[in-house]
């Protein structure tokens, strides 16, 4: 699969339209920035946002990821495959993003228990990476946070709905983040002090 003809193609739908970036952007429900890395092959729609392109379009999504309009299709299951192992992809960076975060957290929080545990609150060490570990922790549950609001947004997208059906959702998440907030701060202020 050639992402960047994926990309080239894209950019040329959205000008035969018309459209700015921004203005494809709150169509999809995405950002700018999403849309421009699309077009320049450095990242690429999730499934579910390409079928919706591959309908806004009135192509095939076998098209949209061959990077052009085919006169005819052909019948084969070929480009199903095509669209399976993209899926598959997918799946794979998130998985490989997922287990990072969680690695990158568990690390975090064994490193600030070891510190607290074998060293002396006034030493050096436990001055600069105490702090350090909580960072990474922060970074960790941060992460994982951003990756729920984007799930979020691919819900709103899916179920075609308004605030106020993802209300339970978004809310979740923000006091997910509150929490995180609240008691991550107060680690590090602790821990620094």
């Amino acid at each position: 699969m050639d992402t960047v003809k994926i990309g080239a193609f894209l950019r040329e739908l959205r000008k035969e339209k018309n459209l700015t970036q921004e203005q494809l952007a709150d169509v999809f429900n995405v950002s700018a920035r999403t849309v421009s890395r699309w077009e320049t092959g450095s990242n690429m729609p999730d499934i579910s946002i390409l079928v919706e392109i591959a309908d806004y379009y009135q192509l095939d999504v076998r098209e949209i990821l061959n990077g052009e309009r085919a006169a005819a299709l052909p019948q084969d299951s070929s480009g199903l495959k095509e669209v399976a192992e993209y899926a598959d992809k997918e799946k794979e960076k998130l998985a490989v993003r997922t287990r990072i975060y969680a690695i990158a957290g568990i690390c975090g929080i064994l490193t600030y228990g070891v510190i607290k545990v074998f060293f002396s609150p006034d030493s050096i060490i436990c001055r600069l990476v105490a702090p350090v570990a909580m960072i990474l922790v922060y970074m960790a549950l941060a992460s994982s946070l951003i990756y729920t609001s984007g799930r979020l947004q691919t819900l709103q997208r899916k179920f075609k709905s308004n605030l106020k059906k993802n209300l339970v959702l978004i809310i979740l998440t923000i006091v997910i983040g509150v929490i995180l907030l609240f008691t991550l701060i107060p680690m590090l202020m602790i821990s620094s002090g």
